[in-house]
């Protein structure tokens, strides 16, 4: 049988977690394109060379 007794607070880690992964998203979403664009230098010198 599960315990059913665990809430969601949001002043809990809960809310710090969500709070976290968005600012990650918003990390990745900016920095995506750069890494894109550091693979086509890499893979255009790579296959240049």
């Amino acid at each position: 049988m599960a315990h059913r007794t665990h809430r969601h607070r949001p002043e809990g880690p809960c809310h710090f977690s969500l709070m976290s992964l968005s600012a990650t998203r918003r990390l990745l979403l900016a920095a995506a394109p750069l890494v894109l664009l550091w693979l086509a230098v890499a893979w255009a010198l790579g296959g240049a060379g």
